[in-house]
């Protein structure tokens, strides 16, 4: 049999090294006894071959592989991924889900619940003396246990170490991975998962500023949080509240929500938390509270305040803009506390059945338990550029740099389209999607090969901060548009690409998400959008 070398490859900027001494040999196809996709990775996770698996001896698997034809694959040389893997003989079936309180009071519980339907098996969870700790099982029609899960979830910063200890191979966190987290892995060998393959995008959430129903405040600047965080305003006639003494709500040092909070509105503004505040450990008590108190004021996930009869702020950004905690601007990640809920594993270790539910995770079948459990899902949105009221005035009136002729052929171009909520970024300083970009990139190109948008004309629209020269930033902007087309076309088959057009456009610094004041704020107005349109339907100012 002749050994064969997989070449080294970038897909979507991500590096695949060369297959050396993995034994992936050629062979001849046995009977098949199932038919699945699967994915089998070296432990190292560097090298990975995908295809539907044909046979499992117990020594080898028999993979049929698009480009290469049927593989022969030394089973111990390979993590298999996928559905219909079979169960590792040295790998048992309990594993462990640790971290973020945010994801793993319902958002891990409802998907595993979804996945333990997908592969037919019961779900059943099992609380104990602890509230932190769950045991969830998933047991197979034939009455074998498939998976005992240990779900612990005492916050974000947990996860870390216990994957470094072995005792999770799932590291939830409503926050991405910090510095501070990387020193904790590094010592198990465990280098930095920012991203790479071993770093999923469950969701998406926010925090979100809560009053009182009968609060007619509807919206308040992070500068007013500062104040009152800080105990400089105390009263809500300040911001046309009425005359209620101002009660804030807050959350222990060590809460991830309270951080994101306090990072995001306190502290540039130069302020601290030093006003007198009620600290709450549980969300929903948070949440009563201020229900019971006219003068009530605090903060919690979107998933949890969209629930309960509370008033929720629009954040109203220091140009102007506001920024509203709605579906479509979390999706496009352009709301002000919008954050990411993400899942880590460890490279080459990760548990078969733990990596095939993070898998499932992110099929079509999955968001609606994601959207069950009040948490964003990553089903398509569109929205018109008419809805976008305040933006398109704000670029008109405000931005110091407006083109008048940019800024009409934008109408004409995006009068009439829809925008959907996917937006693709790219790492800091680089021309690399980040990586849930890259995931985006191969959802949409799925639908567009399934003919969701056939009889539509697709444009990849570039936008840009405002700082430096306009005339620069516009061709940064169209460069981007044009990357995304390229890597995007190379997923299509050709018909497909000619079928929906894939017009790559630039409007630089016009429709800005969020103020330019801030490098946070910068980053979200660096993006590229997707814009759907009858064909040939530019529109004609008159």
């Amino acid at each position: 049999m002749m050994v064969i070398n997989l070449p080294k490859r970038q897909i979507f900027g991500l590096s695949w090294a060369v297959a050396m001494g993995m034994g992936i040999l050629a062979g001849t196809a046995g009977t098949a006894q199932q038919t699945a996709q699967v994915v089998l990775k070296s432990e190292d996770g560097a090298v990975s071959v995908s295809g539907n698996l044909l046979n499992y001896d117990g020594e080898f698997y028999l993979l049929d592989n698009k480009e290469l034809g049927t593989l022969r694959i030394q089973a111990n040389a390979v993590v298999c991924t996928g559905l219909v893997c079979p169960v590792n003989n040295n790998t048992g079936p309990e594993f462990g889900i640790y971290g973020s309180r945010t994801v793993g009071t319902t958002l891990i519980p409802n998907l595993l619940r979804g996945y333990a339907k997908s592969v037919d098996a019961t779900f059943e969870m099992t609380p104990t003396e602890d509230p932190a700790e769950r045991i969830v099982r998933l047991t197979n029609s034939d009455g074998s246990l498939r998976a005992e899960i240990d779900l612990q979830t005492r916050g974000s910063g947990s996860a870390f170490p216990a994957l470094a200890d072995g005792v999770a191979a799932i590291g939830v966190a409503d926050r991405r991975m910090k510095d501070s987290d990387v020193e904790k892995i590094a010592p198990a060998g465990i280098p930095d998962l920012r991203d790479t393959a071993n770093e999923t995008v469950l969701g998406v959430d926010g925090i979100v500023m809560i009053t009182h129903p009968d609060n007619p405040v509807r919206n308040l600047s992070a500068l007013d949080v500062a104040r009152i965080w800080s105990g400089e305003v105390t009263n809500w006639l300040e911001f046309g509240g009425g005359d209620y003494p101002i009660t804030v709500n807050s959350f222990s040092e060590s809460s991830g929500d309270r951080a994101v909070m306090m990072d995001a509105l306190v502290r540039p503004n130069g302020r601290d938390e030093t006003a007198r505040v009620t600290r709450w450990s549980a969300y929903q008590d948070m949440v009563d509270a201020v229900i019971a108190d006219r003068g009530g004021i605090g903060f919690v996930g979107r998933w949890l305040a969209r629930t309960n009869d509370v008033n929720l702020l629009d954040i109203r950004e220091e140009c102007g803009l506001l920024s509203p905690p709605t579906d479509f601007r979390m999706k496009i990640e352009g709301y002000a506390l919008s954050r990411r809920l993400y899942a880590y594993t460890t490279p080459g270790r990760v548990h078969p059945e733990a990596q095939a539910f993070l898998d499932w995770t992110l099929t079509k079948e999955a968001q609606q338990y994601i959207k069950e459990s009040n948490f964003i899902d990553r089903e398509l949105e569109r929205m018109r550029l008419e809805d976008m009221g305040m933006m398109l005035v704000h670029t008109a009136a405000v931005e110091p740099d407006f083109d008048g002729q940019q800024y009409s052929d934008m109408m004409q171009q995006l009068r009439g389209a829809d925008r959907l909520s996917v937006s693709f970024r790219f790492n800091t300083g680089s021309s690399i999607l980040d990586v849930e970009s890259v995931r985006n990139i191969e959802e949409l190109a799925e639908r567009m090969e399934a003919g969701e948008f056939d009889g539509l004309e697709v444009l990849l629209v570039g936008f840009a901060d405002s700082i430096g020269d306009r005339t620069r930033n516009t061709a940064l902007a169209q460069a981007r548009a044009d990357a995304v087309r390229e890597i995007l076309a190379r997923s299509l088959n050709p018909d497909t690409r000619r079928r929906l057009g894939l017009l790559p456009l630039s409007y630089g610094e016009l429709l800005p998400l969020s103020c330019n004041d801030g490098d946070v704020g910068r980053a979200r107005n660096r993006r590229v959008e997707v814009w759907l349109r009858l064909p040939n339907s530019r529109s004609n100012l008159r």
